[in-house]
Order: structure tokens, then sequence, then C-alpha cells
């Protein structure tokens, strides 16, 4: 059994008047109370009440910048007033009584916020629905255990626990009963002693997309079946140096052909972070080498597991041959769009709501900006052409509200340029024509790995009926405002360095936890799941066998190159 440490003493209950604005100009105090049940500032177990942590955090910082900030519609009537910067909070109607008139309400509140054009984004059917008409009904929460929740108590996590203290949901200090369980590491062996009512952030096949060969191996298994479809335009051209002859062969081939004039990007499959990556300059030796250098590393590998047993001659020794980890090599992305010329990528969020059925949902998410000025014209340093995780503090973020604009700019000022012609924009705006990129590729991507890693339960890797996760995805654009898949990422970094973070994770993880608890509820009645009543900023982009594609985008042609051939 897993039980918090530290000693255990009777709650301390406390408590802060916050002034209120009411309707007739005047205002009013309310009591905030809040408990603490030992010296580390853990919340109660037993309390609902909003614990001290989320108070301090969410609440204060609030109620600062939100009430002597430019005002929203709720400001007429006395209630909060929003930053106009703000991408996450809500946004109230005037003609309705939704404004808050606490700060426990003002915290609990991230409703639906999304225009109907994209509550109600048609998606098209590519697999067959589920039979089961009508659906099973899954094994109920037993009563004393609804709306428990356990997490690891990891930093990384409070916004998840945050979320769901929000939603009235109780911690406890054990997985054994907990209705929900949510760790940051992934914990297979904890899957396996699920009961078939719990729920728990694990799903077994997160492993073949979350490594870069095995994410582009599947792609190019998927494209080979699927020859009457054009290959992926989100994911870059990518080879597997360490996978087959045939691939290596393949990717000298390009080099041959005019490949080499771009530069590439040759990464190590098992890592992140920007570790592990090297750019290479077009026509640099390093890059001309690379074929030979992995078809002679093949060779010498083949020859050892013929003969695992035979002792070193010395013959090869001097070759000094370095065995690497998995690596693949990808085209560089050229003609990028910078962010005050620097290079940036977006990050993006998913969440799989459900295996039983396949539910997929994709939230915006925030830019990362790198911390050196990006030029095309030299590949001499790998940092200058990263985004982020580079050890330095010059490292920036900015809102979804801020890259709207750096899109809008960017078309604005394509149109004052007689030697750039605009994109077509199928959406009408840059934003709705970048974010509908990302969630084709994210369709698309579960269309790739549908049945490698989203499969239903089996009760031997989960022995639970249903299963969850939360994920993230980066992409890349270019200066046609063209978007690029990158990588989907098992671990999204969740820190609060940025005021802007904490609304985020509470437009996610709020959303997040009404998601589940709305499947959950449906299914143990037997009610289909779809269509979601209470979904927040998410956006459905798989629903059991039914996915989303950007009708009418056209890719740009005639893609410029880099500059330079240094």
């Amino acid at each position: 059994m897993l039980r918090r440490k530290g000693p255990t003493s009777s709650p301390t209950r406390s408590g802060v008047d916050v002034s209120l604005p009411t309707s007739n100009g005047g205002g009013r105090s309310v009591q905030v109370d809040y408990e603490v049940d030992d010296m580390k500032g853990h919340p109660s177990t037993t309390s609902p009440r909003i614990p001290m942590q989320t108070l301090i955090s969410h609440g204060i910082v609030a109620i600062v910048v939100f009430m002597f900030s430019s005002s929203s519609p709720c400001m007429d009537r006395g209630v909060f007033r929003t930053t106009a910067s703000s991408a996450y909070l809500p946004k109230y109607n005037n003609n309705n009584h939704n404004c808050p008139t606490t700060i426990l309400e003002y915290l609990d509140w991230f409703g639906d916020q999304l225009p109907n054009e994209r509550k109600k984004t048609p998606l098209k059917r590519v697999q067959p629905a589920d039979t089961r008409i009508p659906p099973e009904k899954m094994t109920p929460v037993p009563s004393k255990y609804r709306k428990t929740f356990y997490y690891d108590g990891e930093e990384i996590s409070q916004p998840v626990a945050r979320a769901f203290r929000s939603r009235g949901w109780q911690r406890v200090d054990s997985t054994i009963n907990a209705h929900m369980i949510y760790t940051y590491s992934n914990n297979p062996d904890w899957a396996t002693t699920l009961k078939p009512w719990q729920r728990f952030n694990f799903i077994p096949g997160y492993r073949k997309w979350n490594k870069k060969d095995t994410f582009a191996y599947y792609y190019k298994q998927w494209e080979a079946k699927h020859n009457d479809r054009p290959p992926s335009v989100y994911v870059p051209e990518t080879y597997l140096l360490t996978d087959s002859t045939e691939e290596i062969l393949a990717f000298a081939k390009v080099l041959k052909t005019g490949g080499s004039k771009y530069p590439w990007v040759h990464k190590q499959a098992n890592v992140n972070q920007g570790r592990g990556i090297t750019i290479l300059a077009p026509e640099s030796d390093q890059l001309l080498a690379l074929p030979e250098k992995y078809l002679r590393e093949k060779q010498l590998k083949e020859k050892y597991l013929k003969e695992p047993h035979a002792e070193s001659t010395g013959d090869d020794d001097d070759d000094d041959v370095d065995y690497e980890d998995d690596v693949i090599i990808q085209r560089y992305i050229c003609n990028e769009m910078t962010w005050n010329r620097r290079k940036f990528d977006v990050r993006m969020f998913w969440l799989v709501a459900s295996l039983d059925p396949l539910i997929i949902l994709y939230h915006d998410g925030y830019v990362r900006i790198g911390n050196s000025e990006y030029s095309e014209e030299d590949f001499s340093d790998t940092t200058a052409h990263l985004t982020t995780h580079t050890g330095l503090g010059t490292e920036g973020k900015a809102t979804m509200m801020e890259f709207e604009q750096a899109l809008d700019d960017l078309y604005s000022r394509m149109g004052n340029n007689n030697n750039n012609q605009r994109p077509h924009l199928a959406a009408g705006t840059p934003i709705a024509h970048v974010r509908n990129q990302f969630k084709h590729a994210l369709g698309e991507m579960t269309e790739v790995f549908l049945k490698e890693s989203f499969n239903k339960p089996d009760f031997k890797e989960i022995t639970s009926e249903n299963g969850f996760n939360f994920y993230c995805a980066d992409y890349i654009l270019d200066n046609d405002l063209d978007v690029f898949f990158i990588e989907p990422q098992n671990g999204c970094g969740l820190d609060e360095d940025y005021y802007f973070r904490l609304e985020m994770h509470g437009s996610l993880f709020n959303g997040m936890v009404d998601i589940l608890e709305e499947v959950g509820r449906k299914q143990e009645a037997g009610l289909p799941v779809m269509p979601l009543e209470k979904s927040g900023n998410w956006e459905v982009i798989y629903a059991d066998g039914l996915v989303y594609q950007y009708d009418g985008y056209k890719r740009s042609k005639n893609k410029a190159s880099c500059s330079t051939t240094k």
C-alpha cells in the first residue's frame, strides 16, 4: 500500500477575507476557507475546501492580476476583470448569469470557450464503427470510491491534481481503490493490478510512436499499405540509418540526386530535449560520408552476430567504428518562420480520453522560442537551430494569442510583397489554417498507429476496462504557413514559470477531468459516449473510426531551399 510520508495531525483551518465588487458598485467580504492537514501543507483528504496550495498559486495571483487589468464583459456587472492578453481565461457573456460571485467560483470555472464551428467540426469515417449497439455497460465505480484520485505527489503533476480538486474530487493516499490514478512517469506494473472500474493514465502502445525511429518506421509502413493515398505532407522526409541496408541506400541515392544541397538533421532515436541532435550542413564532408559510415557499421554488426563468440583479431580495431543507438536522418525545414529572428516551434496537446471506443482530442498549446538569432546561412552551431532545452536563460515562451498575431503579421507582409504569393487559407484566417493542420496531422497519426498503439485494454497489460493519457506534439512552420510535424511526446513539461501556463493548465486539465468523468458516467449507464456534452476547450479529432481532416488544404509548391552551402 502506498501512503504519503510525514506525520499526521488534525487539520488546521484558516481563512482569508477577499473583497469582491458587487453590481451596485459596492463591495462585500467573502470568507475563503482552506485547510492544511500537516506541516508540509498537504491538502486535507477529508475536506472539499480549496487547498492552501491552490489558493496561493492560483487565487492570489488571479486577484492581483485580474482585478487591476483591462475589463471583460463581466466588469459592468461588478465581477472579476480579465487580462486582454489571456488566451485561456473564461470570457463571460453579458446576457447570461454565469459570472462568478466568489473567488472559489472563479477558480473553478473553465467552461466551453470554443466557437460553435470548432465544437461541431465534421469528422470523416476511416474505420468501421463499433458494432455494439447499445454499448456494453462497464463496471460501475463503488460509491465510496467514486471521484477519488491518486497522484504521485511530484511537483510536475500538481497542475493535474489541482484540476481534480477543482472539480470536487478527493485525493487519496493509495492506488488500491482510487477511481483515477495519475503519474507523470510511466508505471507499467501498476496497470496490471487495476480493478475493472479504475482508470490509470498509462497506454502501453505509446512506445511505438515515442521513439523517433519507430515513429518514422510506422509512417513508412502505413504509406506502403496505402499507396492509393499520397504520403504524409506533415512528417519531414526521414531515413532510418540503423534499420536496413535499403534505407541507407535510399538516402545515398537522395544525396546523389540533389539532396546534398540541403541541410539534414541527424538524430539519436531515444533521447529528447535537444540531446542527440546534430545539424549537418549542405555538401559537408560529414553529411556526404554518412551512407558509407552506416553501411560499414551495419556490415560489422552483422559479422559480429554471425560469429558472436569469435575473439577479435584486431583487424577492425583500428577502424575506430563507434556503434551508435538507433539513428535517423531527417531533411531540414528551410525557409522557416521565425520569431523576432529566432527559431521557434509550437507545442500542442492531445488527450486519449478513451481506448474503448477510441476517442482523441486536441487542445491549443504555446510557443517555444530559441535562444540565439536564427540564420539559414550558417549550420556550424547546432544550438542555434534548436528551439528549447539548450540550457540558456534567454529561451522564451509565448501564448497562442501572440502566435495568432505573429501569423497575422506574416500573412499581411505577404500581401505587401509582390514576390510572395499568399497561401490559400481554406479555413479563412491564418490561425485557423495553421491550427487545422495541427489537428489534421494528429488525426493522421492516429490512423497510422491505430492498431499499433491504441488498442482496447487486453486485461493483461491493462487490467481495467478502459484507459486514458495526456500527451503533446511539436510542430515547425515555414513562411508559407505550412506545418511540419516533428514528433509527438509522451512527457510534456508542466512548468508554471509563466502565468499564462497556469491559465493554460487550468483549461487543459479541468477540461480533461470533465471529459473523463463524462466518459465514465456514460459507459456505466451503457450510453454512447459521443457526442461529448462538456469538453471545455478540447476538440475531438478522432472518435470511433471518425477522424478529422482539413478539407480544402493545399500544400504550397516549389518550397524555397536554404540559402547557403556553409
